[in-house]
């Protein structure tokens, strides 16, 4: 199938020998990544020698400007992954120089210096030592008595001698990650100096679409994570580590079932059928979304994380691109917001180790309460007894009492190790690193994911204009998974509904097993029901920059995205109660490439202007095959294989292609660093959209006034930096349409006319089906104040999405069911953000605070009208879960509502006199019907946030993470079912205090058999307010204490630094919500299941002890 947009060929029917020609010829033409980080170690250098280092990591170019160059100024310079900016500064104030970065362009200049005053030759020599506040010695600091040129570095003990004109001079001591300190003379030869640790800097570097800004001139919504923040974490996804540690974005561990995908969004829902996940760009290539239940997953109710194949420890940073004048130059992929992936890369100098690792247990410390073997009898016999039927002489309280929670919970280890080797010499740097993770899960039998990785990453300088380098990463994960479904075979449901009174093993040690009693032993099908993912994810690209003049540049690159994914399901003999075994294997593939080319130029202009341009062009293409088969065997267990199959049925061969092919471009202007000015736009053509809407615009502006350096502002010292932003622009979104060529009319065959093959259309086209379009205004402000010890920066936004793509339902009369896609509908997100990041004390005893809070509000504000006779008109719901239970819906899409609202009846208590529930007649007709069903809360919380503190003291050092969410409603699907007390199942022990004759008050209605009894009536367990609970929460998601070990004790080692820690994690939580865990709920890609908690496994409380060595 060949690429629909014009212009762009197919590779992907060319053989592996074509493609690795043009990763050969591609590797020699210009790219550029630029690091934001360096590591620089050099001693008695020239000047020039440093710039070139620092180009050769970074990318950036520098250009003197004056009659004369210090080039061969001698210096030494020594940093380890330090940030750009803050190096460069302490580098060239010790030579009296200054800089200003346009893009990639430093500009050097000489600082004024005073005039000279005549004064004698030096007459004193100072002498002493600088530590940091924990008493460590610092090698390597540079000394600058103060107006005159004079100056020196300390040694590797910290250690000084300078001369200095008088007792009255005043000496200038920097260095890097620290801030610089005067220090009088006043008559003193020996000093003893501390410097104390710099907070972030403005000039520091943040990366965004297809470049880096220097954070002062930003002025669209971003945030950034390090990557240190990230790794030592017991997750296997990078969304899970993102959890609380930036506003704007939600992040709900869906379960505690390892490898499990996480629920993630940036500013709310924005599509109510589409993708609703962010784009995942990692090093410039963008990642693909692995498969959805279509693809194969089928019956478990878990989707595999794409972040599952990234490991933290390779990250160097992630920035959150939220608002549109971020995220429009990606485009039709923005909608949802993006985020960025830097990976680590080499530096100059000698290679250098590091080992990380941790080792732990997880398990899970809370049990709901059920009732045991004499109270689940009673309760049985009672609802058959209410029901009007005979007693099931089987059911017999044994005494056994078996505790089925306890039986299915285990302690699970977990460990990680990492190792990576980063270094550089001449014109090469590398990073190469390995990874393994092995977790198993908290629940017994096969449960278990493991991830091995590795990564490369290679820069080679050619020439002084020529830079090429290589990334490349490799994974293999094999997740061996529950049955999550919300079919019978979810182990922790029938965990909670079996008989106490059975056992879990028969006398000769096999499993008991009772089919005909309406129970399956739990632990059986934990051991013997196999559900297992291997996914093999190879990313990478080749890229290059050339500078053709000074201030142009062009970058090429060439990236590729292959997945791979083996479902093998396999139900044993003994999980299908003896009749045949069944299985299921399928394999998906997914190969896409993507080329990007790119012109930057930054002018060197007069004055206090500055101005920054790219242009760009990019297309990529994906190809996709899905292959699959079920099969069943009488035989033995022993051949777990399809192949080995008696008999096999259900045969897939799915396959797609898709394409796009953009054109963007960026201006950027400062005025005098007081007055930015931003405007990004994007054009993409897209194969899966009809001929009439193929290609969609997507523009934005964004403005920034930097109040901190108007003139009115000089003399206050209260304020380090105001700024005020403000955006608009349009972001579109194409993602999880259901189909890689919805505008198309679909056929189906088996539509036979006596002897001949007929096929008929099932859903008609629509040409002018198109993007999902985002319009969003950010509104913002960045303050600093007091020294920089507090930084605060808060964001008010809107987002409008138009052309929402439904599967419109159509009238009978036009012989179609309903479209393959249209846009219609409209849904709004509205909310702020509050980051506040403080150093509340400095000194030998350190203090500081991360905190943000993120509020809001979604709803949806127009849906189409249906024109299929549903009396329900713009109303869409879905049914429960399970929904073997009810027939009645769980959740609405409905006008004037957020996303994700429960749908039900509201509960008026129980009749005292019947023992039956009592709802309320809404519409007041004097019966009980759907139409008195109501809006009953939202899974939408109001307010999410996140509080870090660190503490540190002579080595020691003591975090913990606290994240919350307060105002979501949690439907409580398990408690539905284990108050029920309608069949076998076990109950809930609030059904102690059911309604009997003897107990009429009360708010749990009576036990009954197969209720309802009247056959068209109400059950007591309908969809109700019964079931919705408060799921507000706030958990500690992590406290760690560890240790740094002095670096004279490593010193025999030949140890740089090592750090040893412990640490838990899911320490506690506090909540009124009476299930397993508020937080998780059962995993779908669908929005109108949101907040459904049935059965779902709850995230694990984890004990780690770690180790970090750097050497």
């Amino acid at each position: 199938m060949k690429f629909l947009a014009s212009g762009l060929l197919s590779v992907t029917k060319r053989g592996p020998a074509k493609l690795l020609w043009i990763l050969l010829i591609i590797v020699l033409l210009p790219v550029c990544a630029a690091a934001q980080n360096v590591t620089v170690s050099v001693k008695n250098v020239p000047l020039e020698k440093v710039f070139a280092v620092l180009k050769q990591q970074t990318g950036y170019s520098f250009i003197w400007r004056g009659q004369t160059t210090p080039a061969m100024n001698k210096v030494s310079l020594e940093c380890t992954n330090e940030p750009f900016t803050r190096v460069l500064g302490t580098l060239l104030d010790r030579l009296s120089l200054q800089y200003e970065i346009t893009d990639k362009i430093v500009v050097v200049t000489k600082k004024e210096t005073p005039a000279t005053t005549g004064k004698e030759p030096p007459t004193m020599t100072i002498t002493g030592q600088i530590s940091d506040e924990k008493g460590g010695t610092l090698p390597g600091v540079t000394i600058r008595v103060k107006g005159t040129a004079s100056g020196a570095t300390t040694d590797a003990q910290g250690r000084f001698s300078i001369n200095v004109p008088g007792e009255n001079s005043v000496l200038v001591c920097s260095y890097v990650g620290f801030e610089q300190r005067e220090v009088a003379v006043a008559g003193q030869q020996t000093l003893h100096i501390t410097l104390k640790l710099q907070s972030a800097s403005l000039n520091d570097l943040v990366v965004v679409g297809y470049g880096t800004q220097q954070k002062k001139n930003v002025t669209s919504s971003i945030s950034s994570v390090k990557g240190n923040e990230l790794a030592g974490v017991a997750v296997t996804s990078l969304d899970a580590a993102l959890q609380g540690k930036a506003a704007g974005i939600q992040v709900v561990q869906n379960s505690g079932a390892p490898g499990d995908e996480t629920y993630i969004r940036i500013r709310g829902n924005g599509s109510l059928f589409g993708e609703n996940r962010p784009l995942y760009v990692i090093d410039g290539v963008p990642m693909s979304n692995l498969p959805a239940a279509q693809y194969g997953i089928s019956g478990d109710g878990q989707r595999i994380a794409t972040t599952n194949n990234i490991n933290p420890n390779d990250i160097q940073s992630v920035e959150i691109l939220k608002d549109a004048a971020a995220a429009a130059i990606y485009g039709s992929r923005g909608a949802n917001g993006v985020i960025l992936i830097t990976t680590k890369r080499g530096a100059e100098g000698k290679s250098r180790f590091n080992f990380s690792m941790y080792t732990g247990v997880a398990d899970i410390p809370k049990r709901l309460p059920v009732l045991n073997g004499e109270q689940f009898v009673t309760l049985f016999k009672e609802s058959r007894a209410n029901a009007g039927m005979p007693d099931d002489p089987a059911i017999v309280n044994t005494g056994r009492n078996t505790n089925w929670q306890d039986a299915i919970f285990r302690s699970a280890p977990v460990s990680n190790y990492n190792l990576s080797i980063s270094g550089g010499s001449g014109k090469t740097s590398h990073y190469v690193s390995l990874g393994y993770l092995d977790q198993t899960g908290t629940i017994v039998g096969l449960q278990h994911f493991k991830r091995y990785n590795g990564r490369v990453n290679f820069d080679f300088a050619a020439t002084d204009k020529l830079k090429i380098g290589v990334n490349l990463t490799g994974v293999r994960s094999i997740n061996n998974r529950m049955d999550n479904s919300f079919s019978g075979q979810s182990v922790l449901a029938l965990a909670l509904i079996e008989n106490p009174n059975d056992p879990i093993y028969n006398p000769n040690g096999t499993y008991y097993t009772d089919p005909g009693r309406h129970w399956t032993n739990p632990v059986m099908i934990a051991n013997n029901l196999r559900f297992q993912s291997i996914v093999n994810s190879y990313i990478g690209n080749v890229f290059g920059e050339y500078s053709i003049l000074p201030g142009l540049k062009f970058k090429t690159s060439f990236g590729f995205d292959n997945q791979q994914v083996t479902d093998d399901r396999y139900q044993s003999k003994l999980v299908n109660n003896g009749s045949a075994a069944s299985g299921f294997v399928s394999v998906f593939t997914q190969f896409l490439w993507v080329n990007e080319n790119t012109f930057s130029y930054t002018p060197v202009l007069k004055g206090r202007h500055k101005l920054t341009a790219l242009l760009g062009q990019s297309a990529q293409q994906a190809s996709v095959r899905r292959i699959g088969v079920s099969g069943n065997t009488n035989s033995t267990d022993i051949i777990q294989a399809v192949t080995g199959f008696t008999s096999l049925s259900s045969p897939i061969d799915y396959r797609s292609q898709w394409g796009l092919v953009s054109y963007f471009g960026r201006i950027s202007y400062n005025y005098d660093d007081r007055y930015l000015l931003e405007g990004v736009a994007r054009t993409d053509g897209s194969s899966r959209f009809g001929a009439n809407k193929k290609y969609g615009f997507f523009p934005s502006i964004s403005a920034g006034w930097r109040i901190i350096n108007e003139n009115f502002m000089k003399q206050q010292r209260f304020f380090n930096d105001l700024k005020i932003r403000a955006s608009i622009g349009v972001t579109g979104n194409n993602e999880g349409l259901g189909s890689d060529f919805p505008s198309l009319a679909t056929y189906s065959t088996g539509y036979n006319y006596g002897t001949e093959a007929g096929i008929a259309a099932t859903s008609l086209s629509n040409v002018d089906l198109s993007w999902e379009a985002t319009t969003a205004t950010n509104l913002g402000l960045d303050v600093s104040f007091l020294n920089s010890r507090i930084n605060v920066t808060i964001d008010a936004y809107r987002k409008l999405t138009n052309r929402l793509i439904f599967k419109l339902d159509l009238p009978y009369t036009s012989g179609f069911a309903r479209t393959n896609g249209a846009n219609i509908g409209q849904l709004l997100n509205k909310g702020l953000e509050i980051s506040v990041n403080t150093d509340n004390i400095r000194g030998a005893f350190t203090w500081s605070t991360n905190f943000n809070l993120y509020f809001n509000r979604n709803k949806i504000t127009s849906l189409p009208e249906t024109v299929a006779g549903d009396p329900s008109s713009s109303d869409f719901t879905e049914s429960l879960p399970g929904s073997f239970y009810t027939s009645q819906p769980t959740s609405i899409f409905r006008v004037g509502e957020p996303v994700g609202s429960f749908f039900g009846y509201r509960n008026k208590g129980v009749d005292p006199a019947t023992g039956n529930m009592i709802y309320d007649d809404i519409n007041k007709d004097g019966k009980i019907t759907a139409a008195d069903r109501v809006i009953l809360g939202t899974a939408q919380p109001d307010f999410t946030g996140g509080l870090t503190n660190t503490f540190g003291y002579k080595g020691v050092d003591l975090s913990f993470f606290l994240y919350w969410s307060y105002g979501n409603k949690v439907y409580n699907q398990t408690r539905s079912m284990l108050e029920r007390m309608s069949s076998y199942n076990n109950g809930d022990a609030k059904t102690l205090n059911r309604w009997t004759p003897q107990n009429t008050i009360t708010d749990v209605p009576r036990a009954v058999f197969n209720d309802p009894t009247v056959p068209g009536s109400l059950t007591n367990g309908e969809v109700s307010q019964r079931f919705v609970e408060d799921g507000s929460f706030i958990r500690m998601k992590n406290i760690t204490l560890g240790y740094t070990i002095p670096s004279s004790t490593l010193k025999k080692a030949r140890i740089s630094s090592a750090r040893v820690y412990v640490s838990a994690q899911n320490l506690f939580l506090i909540t009124n919500y009476s299930g397993l865990d508020p937080e998780s709920q059962n995993q779908s890609v669908k929005n109108s299941q949101l907040g459904i908690d049935w059965a779902v496994q709850p995230q694990a409380r984890t004990f780690l002890v770690g180790l970090n060595v750097n050497f």
